[in-house]
């Protein structure tokens, strides 16, 4: 393999997370988009499998053959590997270095709270037990407590723990984003939506912003809208 090659499920938020980071480091990398809602996906194709055994994107493959799976872990891997520029504070700057890598891992906190809302596409409100009904609304509570702390932290800076781009914003912006696009309405949460509209307009946002997805338009059905409705 003579260049740098990345797997990717398009609108998915790990890879949407590696994505941002390799522009952001100005890496050239060749992007192999692996289609899921086929009869039979393209994770689990035997060629893939081949290459992780897990079955899952992102899958990060350098030009000497060295291969990363698990977006997070990337993250950490490029910025290691590639310093400069860096997407870290400075670690004389202790907390804001001590937010940043913490941070990383605990935007999967707003992700996971998330997931039972993922269920609706599926699954109409009137069909679902009440268990399930209690888990969306449970989700939905959650989702409101992390979405509050994450807007008490960007208020303090142009990003969410700096006012460096860091890897926390490439960890935790496609969370937001995504959760967007299936329905969530920043309107109570203004330094948030002001944080969304600055990362937005940054080239390697715009330049790994997911095929066939457009700011301000929500998917065709609205989960949060389906979810608030229980």
């Amino acid at each position: 393999m003579d260049e740098r090659t990345i797997y990717i499920v398009n609108g998915s938020i790990p890879s949407w997370r590696v994505l941002i980071a390799l522009q952001e480091k100005g890496l050239s990398f060749s992007q192999k988009r692996l289609f899921v809602m086929r009869s039979q996906r393209e994770t689990k194709t035997t060629e893939f499998l081949t290459l992780n055994p897990r079955g899952q994107a992102p899958l990060l493959i350098e030009p000497e053959g060295t291969k990363i799976n698990e977006s997070l872990a990337i993250l950490h891997y490029l910025e290691l590997r590639y310093p400069q520029p860096s997407l870290l504070p400075s670690p004389e700057n202790l907390q804001e270095y001590a937010n940043t890598i913490a941070w990383i891992q605990e935007a999967e906190i707003l992700a996971r709270v998330y997931e039972p809302i993922e269920n609706l596409f599926g699954n109409k409100p009137s069909e679902m037990s009440k268990s399930e009904r209690e888990k969306i609304r449970q989700a939905l509570s959650a989702i409101t407590f992390n979405l509050d702390l994450w807007e008490q932290r960007v208020a303090k800076h142009t990003y969410l723990a700096s006012d460096l781009f860091t890897l926390a914003d490439c960890s935790f912006y496609p969370v937001l984003a995504y959760l967007m696009r299936r329905g969530l309405v920043l309107n109570p949460f203004l330094k948030l939506q002001e944080y969304e509209l600055r990362v937005r307009k940054r080239l390697s946002a715009q330049a790994s912003r997911p095929e066939g997805w457009h700011y301000n338009k929500i998917s065709k059905t609205n989960l949060f809208k389906l979810a608030e409705a229980l």
